[in-house]
């Protein structure tokens, strides 16, 4: 997976998180009667935004085994995988239900298949291949910790350490992981929910602070942390959609040509020389998935720089040049 494609999948983990911003139960949200007190926060989390369903109206299967085809779509629909546009991955056995899910995860390497041309998308999934789709779907390498657990051993190792090492498994006993046993529907749905969890609680959540526009071509961004050198300043630009709205009330998405990253990776430079604003007024908007921010404009007698209302006197003085990291964008 791409540094871009990883950033995507964490911030729509974060979001998801934030979206719910009280406990759900299954009074309110879902009517599975076979959901205990031990499951009920995640499934009602997961059920809550769509990444879910039950096994029927009543049942959510909880101690079923998950197959594998389901566990796909599941984490197709947690990490907002493309189930549309991505290209086949040459198994000859999915249905449709599962396929676009299976390919998109294809596509990111989360996924691979039993053989080059069979998925097997109804049989079990083991608790080792789960830990290996979570690590690789949420891409948790790199917190691999020693475990306690007699029973992990070949090429889910790694994946059992990191689920481990981030504290979203601690095995079936304290010295078992469970590693061939087949996991079961509540089970995942716990461990997902934990990746949820770790994800919103470690990620570089991108928040602009403030922002103002340098010209007619140009915005200033002002974010809250610095970008960590691991995102570069496309990765953050392409996070944001671009919308400008005008005085004659039509409204145009744009795509900026240029992104950089100042020296102290706090502001970004969004340029968009194909989208001049020269002779016109309106209100510029800057939006993720949640938040967002307006700047209203007047290019038409090309006045100065615009500052956001109520955040213009938190920016100071900007360096009329960036030293930066600048990404054109193709």
């Amino acid at each position: 997976m791409t540094t871009n494609k990883f950033f995507m999948a964490a911030s729509v983990a974060a979001i998801a998180v934030a979206s719910v911003t009280a406990p759900v139960s299954a009074e309110s949200v879902h009517s599975f009667t076979d959901v205990g007190s031990t499951y009920d926060e995640a499934v009602s989390f997961l059920y809550e935004l769509e990444i879910i369903k039950g096994k029927s109206p009543t049942q959510f299967g909880t101690h079923q085994q998950l197959t594998r085809g389901d566990a796909a779509v599941i984490l197709a629909n947690a990490i907002g995988v493309d189930v549309d546009g991505a290209p086949d991955a040459g198994f000859t056995d999915l249905n449709d239900r599962v396929r676009g899910a299976v390919n998109g995860l294809a596509e990111w390497g989360v996924v691979s298949g039993v053989t080059e041309t069979q998925f097997k998308p109804n049989e079990p999934l083991s608790r080792g291949a789960m830990a290996k789709l979570l690590v690789l779907g949420f891409e948790l390498e790199g917190y691999e910790m020693e475990t306690p657990f007699t029973d992990v051993g070949g090429v889910f190792a790694p994946y059992i350490e990191a689920l481990y090492g981030t504290e979203i498994t601690s095995g079936k006993t304290a010295t078992s992981y469970g590693t061939y046993a087949n996991i079961t529907r509540g089970e995942f749905a716990n461990l997902l929910y934990k990746s949820f969890l770790f994800m919103f609680e470690n990620v570089y959540d991108v928040t602009v602070e403030s922002a103002e526009l340098r010209s007619s071509t140009s915005v200033d961004l002002l974010l809250s942390e610095a970008v960590p050198e691991d995102f570069s300043a496309h990765d953050i630009g392409e996070f944001f959609y671009y919308t400008a709205e005008f005085e004659d009330g039509t409204v145009a998405d744009f795509i900026p040509t240029v992104y950089k990253l100042s020296t102290d990776r706090l502001t970004l430079t969004v340029e968009h020389r194909n989208f001049d604003l020269s002779g016109k007024a309106g209100i510029l908007y800057i939006e993720d998935f949640v938040n967002g921010i307006s700047l209203p404009f007047n290019f038409i007698e090309e006045t100065a720089i615009i500052d956001s209302p109520a955040v213009s006197d938190q920016i100071g003085d900007l360096p009329e040049e960036l030293p930066a990291t600048e990404e054109t964008v193709e």
